[in-house]
Formats: C-alpha cells, sequence, structure tokens
C-alpha cells in the first residue's frame, strides 16, 4: 500500500500536556498525532469527578447519554440537523459537549498531565467484542455512503481505489466487509494501526489501560450493569429510562447473511484486534 498512497501528515511539534505526556511514557505513542488524539479524546468535568475515554463503536452514544443525565439531572435533549454538520451522527450534537465549557479535557481546558496520569476522580472507558465491533464500524462506513456523508469520504474513495471497493454494489454487504478487512490489515501493515481511523482504530489504542488506568471498564453488551456501577461510584441517582439512552444503534442484523464466513476474516480481525482480545478478556471464535 505504501507504493500507492502517500503517508500521513505527522504534527511534529507537540504542545503541553501532549509533550510532557510523551516524555513521562516514552515510546508508548508512534507519533505526536497519536498522544495528542489520546488527549484530547479523555473528557470530563470541571470538577475532574469522572472522565471518560471516548473508544469509536464501543457505547460512546450511551455512556455520554449517562454521563450528561447524572451530572445534570436530566437527559440531553439537543439536536442539530445531519445537513449542518455533515455527519450522519443521529446524536452528533451530544458530542459537541466539549465545546460548549461543560466538558473538557486536557489539551484544551487548561489541564495537566495530572489529569491524563494522575486523575483525582472515577476514570471510566467502555469497550465491545472486536468481532461485532468491525462489524459496527463497516455498517457505520456504509451508511455515511447512504446518506452522502462529507466525514468518511477520504475513506471511502481510498478503499474504492486500494481496496476494489465498489461502493454501489459492495456497500452493506459481506463482500464489502471482507474488502474493509483486508483495507484495515494492509493500512495497518503500511501505516500502522495508530493510523486508523478511530471508529476501527484497535480499543487498546483507545484506552492504553497502563496509561489511562480505567477504574471501571463498561462492555457494551452489558451496558445496563455498567451504567448501575457508575451511578453508584459516583452516588447519584440512576437514571429512570435507561432504554432512553441507546440511540444509536448502526449494526444492522441480517440473520440470513454471515458477514464472517470468507475463511480467513476472523482472523484478520483476531491478528488486527490481538490486544484488544486479550486485554478485555473476549473470547476467540473458530472459523
Amino acid at each position: 500500500m505504501q507504493d500507492k498512497l502517500f503517508q500521513p501528515i505527522q504534527i511534529e511539534t507537540p504542545g503541553a500536556p501532549v509533550a510532557d505526556l510523551m516524555a513521562a511514557c516514552p515510546g508508548a505513542f508512534g507519533s505526536v498525532a497519536a498522544a495528542q488524539r489520546f488527549v484530547q479524546l479523555i473528557w470530563f468535568p470541571p470538577d475532574r469527578s469522572w472522565r471518560y475515554q471516548l473508544n469509536g463503536k464501543s457505547g460512546n452514544t450511551f455512556v455520554l447519554n449517562l454521563l450528561f443525565e447524572l451530572e445534570y439531572g436530566q437527559p440531553f435533549s439537543c439536536h442539530v440537523a445531519q445537513a449542518e454538520t455533515g455527519n450522519q451522527h443521529p446524536d452528533f450534537a451530544l458530542f459537541l459537549t466539549s465545546q460548549t465549557g461543560l466538558w473538557g479535557n486536557a489539551f484544551q481546558a487548561g489541564g495537566t498531565l495530572e489529569d491524563v496520569l494522575d486523575f483525582p476522580g472515577l476514570s471510566l472507558a467502555s469497550v465491545r467484542d472486536p468481532y461485532a465491533r468491525a462489524l459496527s464500524g463497516f455498517f457505520y462506513l456504509c451508511r455515511s455512503h447512504e446518506l452522502g456523508d462529507r466525514r468518511f469520504l477520504p475513506e471511502r474513495i481510498r478503499m474504492n481505489a486500494l481496496a476494489g471497493m465498489d461502493w454501489d454494489r459492495d456497500s452493506g454487504t459481506p463482500q464489502g466487509f471482507a474488502r474493509f478487512l483486508h483495507y484495515l490489515k494492509d493500512s495497518a501493515e503500511a501505516f500502522g494501526a495508530e493510523s486508523l481511523d478511530p471508529h476501527w482504530m484497535p480499543q487498546a489504542l483507545h484506552i492504553r489501560p497502563k496509561i489511562y488506568r480505567p477504574d471501571l471498564i463498561g462492555r457494551t453488551e452489558e451496558l445496563d450493569r455498567f451504567a448501575r456501577e457508575v451511578a453508584a461510584r459516583l452516588d447519584r441517582p440512576l437514571p429512570a429510562g435507561m432504554e432512553g439512552l441507546r440511540r444509536n444503534a448502526s449494526s444492522r442484523k441480517d440473520g440470513r447473511q454471515d458477514f464472517y464466513a470468507e475463511p480467513g476474516l476472523r482472523r484478520i480481525v483476531e491478528q488486527l484486534y490481538a490486544a484488544d482480545f486479550e486485554l478485555f478478556e473476549y473470547p476467540r471464535r473458530e472459523g
């Protein structure tokens, strides 16, 4: 792939606390951009009672809705039109909370290295079965094609050119999923897994447990249980309408099709996300 695609441009000069983080954790990050993204995706309120490490396609919408209601005593009810943002996410407004001053991160909120390495409050994260997450990421990408979402257009163009992806024919199909996985594999081998989009980058590279040190890790498969644990640890009432928090279901289920039927596809997922299986104790499956 390297002979057909320019390497992504790297940020050369890190800002604080990114520079401090890279100095404190030598070799942990493959680039300044990776360290900066890690810091930017750790969100917390001004009182630092909790923080959450965002992890694409692993329950972010549920957890952010939960944290908003736990923090402010009422459900999040703001909306923004997809046409205004060019983003397909039905709850995109929720992800703009970090731009309101209500929540921030160590990169933008006057934070320090302590906000990353020695946080005083409850540290939270959520994870998902790697097989299901890869499929969810594929469907999310396909949905962006169906809606004409600008956000993933460069990714779709690269797949069209380099993976033989015919978006009019292959979107949402098992053969399209196979092309998607081979594209991720080739991209990671050429430029490193840190270069992948956050929605399909390995979860271990989002959370980095040895650095972030989460107190609670919720499984997307058991989010109700996670919500109860978070509310109890924060000593706040559990929101009454738990199902109302589940609003971004992009994993389409089609019982007539096995998206992992092609030989070798599970193996690609197991290799690409090997650390996720190990760190978060998800079982590998035969096939």
